[in-house]
């Protein structure tokens, strides 16, 4: 079974789902992550057992995304942080993001997300960074 490192995959981020195939492959991540949490609720079986049954609840998508600040334009926008909505006062656009596999044409898309962007800057040697916690309603693979 193949390794692929991340050299193998492209971020696109977009304002509509139809508007990943058409998007540009982001060029400065760093590093992307998502999960699947499954809601689960344990509930005792009853008097006298030590024994519980485990019932799902609502799924809660969440994921975090990183990399090097440069000034292109992302989903619209003048820059990648203008885009994730830091300097947006009213209600954050929800984005769109797709994962691909260049090696085996596998994508990834996560939709309708929204998020809390972060911008980071060390000094003196250090590299102007954004990062990106998000939450997202619906994931799919094709």
């Amino acid at each position: 079974m193949p390794k692929y490192t991340a050299d193998n995959f492209e971020l696109r981020v977009a304002t509509t789902e139809n508007g990943l195939d058409a998007a540009p492959a982001l060029s400065n991540w760093k590093s992307i992550k998502w999960s699947t949490k499954h809601g689960r609720k344990k509930v005792p079986v009853g008097i006298n057992s030590r024994l519980q049954e485990v019932y799902e609840t609502l799924l809660d998508y969440s994921g975090s995304a990183d990399g090097w600040i440069d000034e292109l334009e992302v989903a619209g926008s003048s820059d990648i942080l203008t885009a994730f909505g830091a300097f947006q006062q009213g209600a954050l656009t929800p984005l769109y993001i797709e994962i691909k596999n260049k090696a085996t044409g596998t994508k990834i898309r996560l939709k309708r997300v929204k998020g809390d962007p972060a911008h980071t800057i060390d000094s003196p040697d250090g590299f102007s960074m954004w990062s990106w916690d998000f939450d997202f309603e619906d994931i799919s693979k094709s």
